[in-house]
């Protein structure tokens, strides 16, 4: 079992049948979706159904196993309460609310506060229906309240479960998590929701960055980063995710290294779908190398840089990107219509200097020789243990190294 179903089963057997919490308790959200999938989940959503359950449910809970229970934790502003849940040395945060509508002001976009409700009401404000369903911690009985969300599970089809453009003008970062379904879990999004996403793309704005950054780092993990970005593109939301991204995706934008056929974000895509494709764990980091690279090589690294200080992705991981795309730049400069033109010693250290990372190294760099021409391939299997490493073209022995480096004397340069 994961922390999270470690925290789940403690809570299960600390409520007896005596409780006025017992069988009042949901896995809601995430969880429930997760787990109906055959996926392990990795968060604990608990909706309580009661008036201020929550409220009461983990302030019991701190009181009464106060060393495995601490909070408990206030979030005001969608009336949720928290708890951290320890088990084995490991804290599980556990988000619990009550079932509740929200009200909004005029524009719908501010919400000034929330009523208690049934699990009907409460399921026609959450994001999509495969998000609104909810599974009793005692029984085990999943109940549907929209009627759509199991089939559309089923089926992952993803569709709100109300209106669209009312649903993501309460909650824009729900058009992020929309497309982030779609290639993280293969889901097939909605039309209505799509267009509605197209509409009021510029909504994403009144969004807190902390979560619309969150929402980017999952979709650069999913399985289809290229199609998650296309999606940004396509809809609009990427000005305000990756500012200046968008001027290299048009199908016209060409590069002098890439074949013919390739524009920019061509050979950007096949990249990131063949790195996936040959090892489905690829780390973040060097899809983002390959999504910044040919922007690096066509318009240097300075411009590269500033669209990436300028992204949404947090200074940690912008600095580590930044430092793996100079080291496909200094390795490509070593090369020239595919011999190798540097110094003798440069290329062990550049190898040595990769130390762990040049497994992932080499697949970046084999990735990336899709689509390039002929001779400005690179020779990525140099990274392979015990593979031998190419040599100068034009060697220079010891003798005429220290001729070269060695200052003229005073008395030879005035003979001159």
């Amino acid at each position: 079992m994961n922390k999270f179903e470690k925290a789940l089963k403690f809570i299960h057997d600390s409520i007896g049948k005596d409780s006025e919490f017992y069988q009042k308790i949901y896995l809601v959200g995430g969880c429930v979706r997760d787990e109906m999938l055959g996926e392990r989940f990795t968060d604990l959503d608990l909706l309580i159904d009661m008036p201020d359950g929550q409220k009461r449910f983990v302030e019991y809970m701190c009181q009464a196993h106060p060393d495995k229970c601490k909070g408990p934790f206030y979030y005001k502003r969608y009336g949720t309460t928290a708890m951290d849940v320890i088990i084995d040395r490991t804290f599980t945060l556990v988000e619990c609310v009550e079932p509740h509508i929200e009200e909004y002001n005029d524009e719908g976009t501010e919400l000034i506060k929330t009523h208690f409700c049934t699990l009907e009401e409460d399921a026609v404000r959450r994001d999509y229906t495969c998000n609104a369903l909810y599974k009793n911690l005692h029984t085990g009985k999943v109940i549907d309240p929209s009627g759509k969300g199991v089939a559309d599970l089923k089926a992952r089809y993803l569709r709100t479960a109300g209106d669209p453009h009312e649903i993501f003008r309460q909650d824009p970062v729900r058009m992020l998590r929309g497309i982030r379904f779609k290639h993280q879990k293969g889901f097939m999004l909605d039309p209505e929701a799509w267009q509605a996403i197209i509409d009021q793309h510029e909504l994403i704005v009144n969004s807190a960055p902390t979560r619309m950054r969150d929402e980017v780092h999952k979709m650069i993990k999913s399985k289809d980063m290229a199609g998650a970005i296309e999606d940004l593109y396509k809809s609009g939301l990427m000005p305000f995710l990756f500012p200046g991204l968008e001027q290299y995706m048009d199908a016209e934008v060409r590069a002098d290294h890439l074949r013919d056929d390739f524009s920019i974000w061509s050979h950007t895509r096949l990249a990131l779908n063949t790195m996936v494709r040959e090892h489905s764990h690829t780390e973040s980091v060097y899809k983002l190398v390959a999504l910044f690279a040919d922007i690096a090589i066509v318009d240097g690294i300075e411009k590269a840089v500033s669209l990436l200080n300028n992204s949404l992705l947090g200074k940690e991981k912008v600095s580590t990107v930044i430092h793996t795309l100079k080291d496909y730049l200094r390795f490509r400069v070593l090369f020239r219509d595919r011999e190798y033109i540097g110094k003798p010693r440069t290329l062990p250290h550049f190898i040595i200097g990769l130390s762990t990372r040049k497994n992932s190294f080499r697949r970046l760099v084999r990735a990336l020789n899709h689509g390039l021409k002929r001779e400005m391939a690179l020779p990525y299997e140099i990274f392979y243990d015990n593979a031998p490493l190419p040599q100068p073209k034009t060697k220079v022995n010891s003798r005429q190294r220290r001729s070269r480096r060695r200052p003229k004397r005073k008395n030879e340069a005035d003979s001159k």
